[in-house]
């Protein structure tokens, strides 16, 4: 297996909203050339201006390799209130938009981001890494699972097509191909 590169995690800037756009626009296309029923026909200016929001309010990471944004994921505190309960699910980090550059698909990178990810609720003292997905991607479900999410529920509610929740404890896990901009990588 060929050595995993090492990825420098940094907060969005400004400057990478349209890299950002392309990721997921790219992610898009992939989706719907597979016949997968997931951000197809639905996806417009507001899902744009929500990504420029979430980099605005400095909850969108990239992933660069090389100097090249490669992947990004969103975390933050905001339960989509559709799915999750806070007053009964209590308190998590949730995981939203985690895309990766078709280019770099299958070197596991989605896998180490959502562990990164894992460590990010972990240092922030939440219990929980949670996150959506569309009721009808089985396959992204099976993905989850077999990165160690549970299966909470599924929400069925009017107008949204997610709605499989899953959660995954926070407990520490060592992932040493992802170093923060201005820090060392795990030893």
């Amino acid at each position: 297996m060929p050595e995993r590169p090492v990825l420098v995690a940094r907060l969005a800037v400004e400057s990478d909203t349209d890299r950002v756009i392309e990721l997921r626009a790219e992610s898009e296309r992939w989706l719907a050339e597979r016949g997968i029923q997931q951000w197809t026909a639905k996806w417009d200016e507001v899902g744009r201006e929500k990504i420029r929001r979430n980099i605005a309010n400095r909850e969108t990471w990239v992933f660069e390799d090389g100097g090249e944004v490669i992947a990004t994921v969103t975390l933050n505190t905001r339960p989509d209130l559709d799915f999750w309960h806070p007053d009964t699910d209590g308190p998590a980090l949730y995981l939203y938009k985690l895309l990766v550059a078709r280019h770099r698909a299958g070197e596991g990178l989605g896998a180490d981001i959502v562990n990164w990810s894992v460590n990010q609720a972990a240092r922030h003292g939440f219990p929980w890494l949670r996150l959506d997905v569309w009721r009808t991607n089985e396959g992204l479900q099976r993905y989850y699972r077999e990165l160690g999410f549970e299966h909470v529920r599924t929400v069925v509610v009017d107008g949204r097509d997610s709605g499989a929740c899953f959660q995954r404890e926070a407990v520490p896990t060592k992932v040493d191909n992802i170093t923060e901009a201005g820090t060392q990588a795990d030893a």
